[in-house]
Formats: C-alpha cells, sequence, structure tokens
C-alpha cells in the first residue's frame, strides 16, 4: 500500500458473530483476528500482550504463535514458544542483540485497561506495565527490530504510528457483561504495514 493511501475499513457487530453459534459465540474477538490473519496471508505471529492467546482460538491450527506476557496466564491457546517478560524487556533484548527472535510475518498487540476508570473482570485486562499506547510504541518498535512486515493493534481509536500506515481497519461493536453498556462500545482492529 502506497504512503498516505486509505485503509480498507469495515464495521462488524459482536453479535453477528456470535449468532453464528458454537466456538463463534465463546470466541468472537478470534473471529476478528483470525479473518486478518487468513486474509492478509499472516502465519507466523509474535504476540507482545499474549494473555490467553483468545485471539487465536478459531485459527489455532493455522498459525504459529509466540507469545509475550509478563505473566503466564491459564492459556485458551498454548504458543509454540512463551516469553516471560514485557514488551520493554523484548525489545531491549532484540534491539541489543541479546535475544535472537524467529521470522514472524505479524507482531500483535493489545493493551490491556484502555480505560484506568473501569476494573475489568479478568485480571489480565487490569495488569499494565506503562501506558497502552506507549506499548503500542514499543510494539512497533520492536516490530521494525525483528524486521515484520505488518503491526496488528487492537484498542479504542484508530491512531498514527510512525513508521506504518494502516491497511485494513475494522470497527468492532462489542457487549460485554462486566462493563457500562452504553450504546457505544467500540473498539478497532488496525493491519498496520511497515513504510519502506
Amino acid at each position: 500500500m502506497a504512503s498516505g493511501s486509505q485503509p480498507i475499513i469495515e464495521e462488524v457487530d459482536q453479535r453477528d458473530i456470535q449468532s453464528r453459534g458454537g466456538h463463534y459465540s465463546k470466541y468472537p474477538t478470534s473471529h476478528v483476528v483470525c479473518s486478518l490473519l487468513k486474509q492478509y496471508s499472516l502465519k507466523r505471529i509474535l504476540d507482545v500482550t499474549y494473555g490467553q492467546g483468545r485471539f487465536y482460538y478459531l485459527c489455532r491450527n493455522n498459525v504459529e504463535v509466540i507469545a509475550v506476557d509478563p505473566v503466564k496466564w491459564d492459556w485458551v491457546v498454548e504458543p509454540k514458544i512463551f516469553y516471560k517478560m514485557n514488551v520493554y524487556q523484548l525489545y531491549s533484548l532484540v534491539r541489543d542483540g541479546k535475544l535472537a527472535m524467529p521470522s514472524v510475518d505479524a507482531v500483535v498487540v493489545d493493551p490491556p485497561r484502555w480505560n484506568v476508570r473501569t476494573a475489568y473482570k479478568r485480571d489480565m485486562y487490569n495488569y499494565l506495565i506503562g501506558t497502552p499506547k506507549l506499548i503500542i510504541e514499543y510494539a512497533s518498535k520492536t516490530t521494525v527490530a525483528i524486521n515484520a512486515e505488518h503491526l496488528l493493534v487492537h484498542y479504542r481509536e484508530l491512531i498514527p504510528i510512525n513508521g506504518f500506515n494502516p491497511v485494513h481497519a475494522i470497527k468492532y461493536k462489542f457487549y460485554s457483561r462486566y462493563l457500562k453498556q452504553d450504546g457505544d462500545n467500540m473498539s478497532w482492529f488496525i493491519l498496520y504495514a511497515r513504510n519502506r
């Protein structure tokens, strides 16, 4: 995608995914992530905020995931490799040549605790080291350091990232039993490509 081109933008409603039943009902965000990975042929993933690996449930047999997280949570999907550290530590080790990462197609980041006024049901959503935007910044630095072509960000808004262009963005309307519903619960899944 040329610099300055407009990304593909879609809107997806969690209820439409869950209405398919089965695993779609339990892991609706996995459908969004796996669809993007498949559409852009991204099979080797470095997830720097892995959590339980819920993003990969529906494509767990078709992707290879290297996971990074400061805590080893109870996994839904077991990664191929796991590093118990935060994204800042990962970036420093890679930058200084102390950790050689296998080649990957994309880095994935889903920073926790977007809203500091909200207490989340799942502990991993409350476990924050740094700020969400700083975590995204270091994920982008890691993407460059390991020479990956893509960065997939899940965040509350579509944000510019230095050195990257958004190629595909999904505006995701979500519903939760444990968050106040104001009718405007949206998040973004944004696939960025590195500027070359």
